[in-house]
């Protein structure tokens, strides 16, 4: 049971901003990786026209989840950013190429480099977020209360399963997005987001095996009392949003659904890891108890922080029910 305290509130604020970011701007990534496939130009400005005036209000809540973690759980950053390093600086390195694509294809006459950017930005990003999953579930090696491993402890079997399962499963959230809002619809998107889906399930389902087997809390969690009950009804609800999210796309009906219900997988899969792990912020050695601010701070934090998060939830609202119906690409892709 979750005794609620300071820390676990912070906790729970650092653990929905991040699901928004994943939520929000995972359809970002993923369109901008299909972006890569062979097809028109043309198709491909769209994208960027229709994703052009939200991605930027989307990785606030990336920034947001930075700033809260440093003041919140300032042992965390630390030891986390020594040890995964490269891979944060791989997400970077993405984000700008993001950034700076975004610009320059607006004012460009040749628009195919920047294009091409913008996807490969995407695949980076991805391919970063993978890494920093899979290097933390990878366990991080702590000695008195730093990090006491090498650079590339985070390179690990299990890392490589969960880049390729974090990456896929934009793909899913960028096709299912481009099928619902932009009518992309045509045989290969649809078998194309059926495979992604069938591959995210693989490498998720598969790194499960390369979970460290001495210690860890993940695994014990699923012979424990009551969170066996918990992650196995999360695991049942998974299965059957998925089938449903199969029929719809097997049988090509009703479009618009096809993004609700992948972000629901989205989110039934980021809440049983963490159930799966809590208290552990860096399993299986430091808890959010371990590594939080004194209280005062976090009191702090919550009555000088803590407003502005309604604030920017309702302005990426605002933003989003705006260009709701900026879909510049709906004709060319039916």
């Amino acid at each position: 049971m979750i005794e609620f305290s300071l820390p676990v509130v912070w906790y729970l604020i650092i653990c929905a901003e991040l699901a928004l970011y994943i939520i929000l701007d995972g359809a970002n990534l993923g369109s901008g990786i299909v972006s890569l496939l062979p097809q028109k130009e043309k198709d491909r400005a769209n994208m960027l026209a229709t994703l052009g005036p939200i991605w930027n209000a989307n990785e606030t809540w990336l920034l947001v989840a930075a700033g809260t973690l440093f003041g919140a759980f300032p042992a965390i950053y630390s030891i986390g950013l020594n040890a995964l390093y490269a891979p944060a600086v791989v997400v970077l390195v993405g984000l700008l190429l993001r950034a700076v694509s975004f610009e320059f294809h607006a004012f460009a006459e040749n628009k195919k480099p920047w294009s091409f950017a913008f996807g490969f930005g995407s695949l980076i990003t991805a391919i970063g977020h993978g890494l920093l999953v899979g290097g933390l579930l990878s366990g991080i090696k702590i000695v008195d209360g730093h990090f006491g491993g090498t650079a590339y402890d985070w390179f690990t079997p299990l890392t490589l399963m969960m880049t390729v399962g974090v990456v896929a499963s934009y793909v899913v959230l960028g096709y299912a997005y481009l099928i619902g809002r932009m009518a992309y619809q045509n045989k290969q998107s649809f078998m194309r987001l059926l495979l992604t889906a069938g591959i995210t399930f693989l490498a998720l389902g598969g790194a499960t095996i390369f979970l460290p087997k001495t210690n860890y809390v993940f695994l014990t969690r699923w012979t424990t009392e009551p969170t066996m009950f918990y992650l196995a009804l999360i695991a049942g609800l998974i299965a059957l949003v998925a089938t449903v999210l199969g029929y719809h796309v097997f049988k090509k009906i009703h479009p618009e659904r096809l993004y609700p219900l992948s972000l629901t997988i989205f989110a039934l899969g980021f809440i049983g890891m963490l159930i799966g792990t809590y208290p552990y912020m860096i399993p299986p050695s430091m808890t959010l108890f371990d590594a939080a601010s004194p209280d005062n701070t976090l009191l702090f934090m919550l009555w000088g922080i803590g407003p502005i998060l309604p604030i920017i939830l309702g302005y990426n609202y605002y933003l989003h029910k705006i260009f709701a119906g900026t879909e510049s690409g709906r004709d060319s892709y039916t």
